[in-house]
């Protein structure tokens, strides 16, 4: 199984649930612990320490960009890879197939993050998609009246 290693220095508004919610939601689709493509998960700060997003990044190794597709509809992030077919012919076959290619359907729940500032990127083999927090669910400072 996989852990995600994380300091104690994560705001109390946060404790890492939106992580722990990617993996686990990650768990469930593959419970045969063969999943179809690797994926990080990586926890984004500020200079201050202060968690201010995440980065979801996928190894499509032979996944064409136009095999991609993002999207977000209540709250909820989707993405979804589609099969790559093989290509076979009488003088070419595939002895050992190891490079995933199948389809498959990622959805995360985006609880607290601005979906306005998703970006995405698709850059050799690698898909990166940044996540950053909502500005009400960012740490601050409140001061006594």
């Amino acid at each position: 199984m996989e852990k995600m290693i994380r300091s104690s220095k994560l705001p109390a508004f946060c404790s890492g649930e939106f992580a722990d919610q990617l993996l686990s939601v990650m768990r469930n689709q593959w419970s045969d612990n063969s999943q179809p493509y690797p994926v990080d998960i990586v926890e984004t700060r500020t200079e201050k320490g202060d968690v201010n997003g995440y980065e979801v990044i996928i190894a499509l190794a032979g996944i064409p960009k136009e095999n991609i597709e993002i999207s977000v509809d209540n709250d909820i992030l989707n993405i979804s890879i589609k099969k790559t077919e093989r290509e076979e012919t009488n003088t070419r076959f595939y002895v050992k197939s190891g490079i995933s290619r199948r389809s498959v359907n990622l959805r995360y729940s985006l609880h607290g993050v601005d979906i306005g500032k998703i970006v995405s990127s698709f850059a050799d083999g690698m898909l990166t998609v940044k996540i950053t927090l909502a500005e009400e669910s960012m740490p601050r400072k409140i001061t006594i009246g």
